[in-house]
């Protein structure tokens, strides 16, 4: 399986303060750098935190025929170990899947399926902008118990040869300065007093569908799915003590989806089917977050599902859950880390701080 890289938002990418992940502390650093604590919000970013978290991703996609007939396809599961540093406007982190958290992954009946994901993330004041490329191959029928007379020989339908690529860009505006985005997922921030907001995000996503497999004289078939989504979801942090807090969000969202399906036939002639189809779904969000001094961490998850009709699919949904434990611990920085990200800072047309 091969190794998967995510989560890099490298030095000169110009990530700027009070993002998501670029927050710094107040009245324990150096006065060049000009921080400011709120009553909720405490900002860490000028401690080094060093972090691991396993996560767990699960990717679905449900293809109603009828209401008597649908499809859901998955890949087999797999699950990865994160590292992560931060430090003031530097971000860094890799992934890779151990063998012994994907022990016992049936893949001799639900076959083998591989994964590589790259993820970034801009940040400037309350806007964050995620970029991110996946791409999937093998996945089996999740439902083959339920179309058991269809195929009886075997526990569960494979398709080795299908393959799904996605390109995906995230902008999102937090609309409360008081809450805190970082909080939910790491400790560059801690939420001080319960808080709520709304963070409407536009979301622009690819998908590439892929099968190669020769059916009923169509082969190397290929589906372009293109989303345009708004997505508003709530988002609110109570504040259990100060080292508890819990969050919950949830929304709705709305879009547009253009489609675009490309074969060749037994002649080598290409069939062209293409349209457009609304789009609607919601998401949620849970997280639970504990801060002790240096010490941090957390539980969270998310969750999206939406649907649109495409080709001769009444409806094709679009599900994808996320589950992460993460553990953490600060470190007061060296003044070599210092002075060199204050040169950079420095030289830089943008102040990076």
């Amino acid at each position: 399986m091969p190794i998967s890289f995510y989560t890099i938002a490298f030095l000169f990418l110009f990530i700027i303060n009070r993002g998501a992940y670029c927050q710094t502390i107040s009245n324990t650093q150096d006065s060049s750098i000009k921080v400011k604590d709120s009553n909720y919000i405490k900002r860490l970013d000028t401690l080094i935190h060093l972090q691991t978290w396993i996560s767990t991703t699960r990717v679905e996609y449900t293809l109603v025929y009828s209401k008597d007939f649908k499809m859901v396809l998955a890949p087999n599961e797999i699950n990865s170990l994160s590292l992560g540093f931060s430090y003031r406007y530097l971000d860094l982190g890799i992934s890779f899947t151990p063998n012994f958290l994907n022990a016992g992954k049936d893949e001799d009946k639900k076959g083998q399926s591989e994964r590589f994901s790259f993820r970034t993330s801009f940040s400037m004041y309350r806007f964050n902008l995620s970029f991110d490329i996946s791409s999937i191959k093998g996945f089996y029928l999740k439902n083959s118990a339920q179309l058991r007379g269809a195929f009886p020989d075997s526990p569960y339908v494979l398709f080795p040869n299908l393959s799904v690529g996605n390109v995906n860009f995230l902008l999102r505006y937090n609309v409360n300065p008081n809450f805190s985005t970082a909080a939910l997922t790491g400790g560059t921030q801690i939420q001080r007093r319960s808080a709520y907001t709304i963070l409407p995000t536009f979301q622009f996503a690819i998908f590439k569908f892929h099968d190669g497999t020769e059916n009923t004289g169509i082969q190397n078939e290929s589906t372009y799915s293109t989303d345009l989504n708004l997505l508003l979801p709530v988002m609110g942090t109570w504040v259990i003590s100060p080292r508890f807090s819990a969050s919950l969000g949830a929304g709705p969202s709305v879009g547009v989806d253009f489609f675009k399906s490309v074969a060749l036939d037994a002649s080598n002639r290409v069939v062209l089917s293409k349209g457009t189809a609304l789009s609607v779904g919601y998401t949620l969000q849970t997280a639970i977050s504990f801060n002790h001094g240096r010490l941090f961490t957390g539980l969270e998850s998310r969750y999206r599902s939406y649907g649109h009709s495409i080709e001769d699919v009444s409806k094709l949904i679009k599900q994808y859950s996320y589950f992460q434990l993460y553990i953490g611990w600060r470190l007061k920085a060296p003044s070599a880390a210092k002075n060199s990200l204050d040169w950079v800072n420095k030289v830089s047309p943008i102040d990076l701080d």
